[in-house]
C-alpha cells in the first residue's frame, strides 16, 4: 500500500479521507499517514480519526523519513497553487478517484486531481493538474479544463467549452457548449455561463449569464 498524507485538516479534508477508505474497501491501495495543516492548535492532535503531523511546510521533511505521497484537501485553487509552488521539488502528488466515477479512458485526470463519486467525464476531454470534480458533475466531450479548478456537485461543463485556470463553478452551475472561460472565472451556484467570459469574470445570476469584473 501507498504511504499518503493529506494537505488540509478541514472539511475537504475529511471528505478526502472518505474517498481513500472507500478505494480502500474496492481495492486496499492507501495508509493514510495523517494530515498537514498550518493550524497550530491542530498540530500534535488528531483529526478525522487521523494524526496532524505538522504543516504542509514539512512536506519533503516528512518524506524523507517516510516516503509518501500528497494530495491537497483545499477547495480554493489558488492556495492549491501557492502549495504546489512551494513545494516544486515534490513529485509524488496523487489524483485520488472514487471507484463510482465514470471517466472515458480517452480523458485522463491530471496529476493531483480529487474525484469524487458519481462524477462523470466523457471522451476526448483535456483535463488540467490539481483539479476538484465533486459528487454528480458532468464534464462532456472534447471539453478542455486548466490547472487548479474547482468543479462542485452538480455543475456541468457542455461539450467543447474550455475552462480556464483557477476557475470555480459553483453547485449546479452550467456551461454552454463551446464557450470559453478564462483564468480565475468564478461561476455562482446554479449560475449558468452562456457566453465568452475574460479572466477574474463573476457570473452569478441564474440563467443570464450577467459578469462582473472584479
Amino acid at each position: 500500500m501507498k504511504n499518503i498524507v493529506i494537505i488540509g485538516a478541514g472539511d475537504l479534508g475529511k471528505e478526502v479521507v472518505w474517498l481513500i477508505e472507500d478505494i480502500n474497501k474496492h481495492c486496499p491501495t492507501y495508509l493514510i499517514l495523517g494530515f498537514l495543516d498550518d493550524d497550530a492548535d491542530k498540530a500534535g492532535g488528531e483529526f478525522y480519526g487521523y494524526k496532524v503531523l505538522g504543516k504542509p511546510s514539512q512536506l519533503e521533511e516528512i518524506n524523507r523519513r517516510t516516503p509518501l505521497a500528497a494530495v491537497i484537501a483545499i477547495q480554493d485553487g489558488s492556495i492549491r497553487k501557492k502549495i504546489t509552488e512551494e513545494h516544486k521539488d515534490f513529485y509524488s502528488w496523487e489524483s485520488i478517484v472514487h471507484p463510482t466515477a465514470v471517466i472515458a479512458g480517452t480523458s485522463p485526470v491530471g496529476k493531483g486531481s480529487i474525484v469524487f463519486p458519481q462524477v462523470t467525464i466523457s471522451v476526448d476531454a483535456k483535463l488540467g493538474n490539481f483539479d476538484i470534480f465533486y459528487i454528480q458533475s458532468t464534464i462532456c466531450n472534447d471539453c478542455k479544463i486548466g490547472n487548479y479548478v474547482s468543479i462542485m456537485s452538480g455543475a456541468s461543463v457542455s461539450e467543447r467549452a474550455e475552462i480556464g485556470h483557477e476557475c470555480f463553478l459553483g453547485a449546479g452551475s452550467t456551461v454552454y457548449p463551446h464557450k470559453k472561460l478564462g483564468n480565475r472565472v468564478e461561476i455562482g451556484v446554479e449560475a449558468t455561463a452562456h457566453r465568452d467570459y475574460c479572466d477574474d469574470a463573476e457570473v452569478s445570476e441564474k440563467g443570464s449569464g450577467f459578469s462582473l469584473f472584479k
